[in-house]
């Protein structure tokens, strides 16, 4: 190849230039500019686009209603279970005082009821 001169290399550069936008949103539903551009292209689409996320909002504050419904539920259950409990051990407590206090006064009218006993019975001769 042959090398230009100057003056000739400088006429034939051409700069480029682009630019590009990027547009980011966030939730269910887009930027209106988005949705004239998709109404555009078919028409009606955003409408039903808008009418999809109030539903899918409307469903999703249903099962967040349920998620804590069942929540406060399983909390009373997980209550009456405990005081199911408590009431098991101080029942069983108490059944057992009285079951300790009858071995108890046994154990001590058991001790003069053998000396009677052997007082009356075996001194016989």
């Amino acid at each position: 190849m042959a090398k230009k001169p100057v003056s000739e290399t400088s006429q034939n550069n051409r700069v480029i230039a682009a630019t590009q936008t990027v547009t980011h949103y966030q939730g269910a539903v887009p930027h209106p500019d988005i949705l004239r551009g998709i109404d555009q292209v078919v028409p009606g689409a955003a409408e039903r686009l808008i009418k999809i996320a109030e539903e899918e909002s409307e469903h999703r504050r249903k099962i967040e209603i349920m998620a804590i419904d069942a929540n406060i539920y399983s909390q009373q259950q997980q209550l009456l279970i405990e005081s199911k409990q408590s009431n098991l051990v101080l029942t069983s407590d108490l059944i057992g005082q009285i079951a300790g206090l009858i071995v108890c006064l046994s154990s001590i009218a058991a001790i003069p009821t053998a000396a009677l006993i052997k007082a009356f019975v075996f001194n016989r001769k």
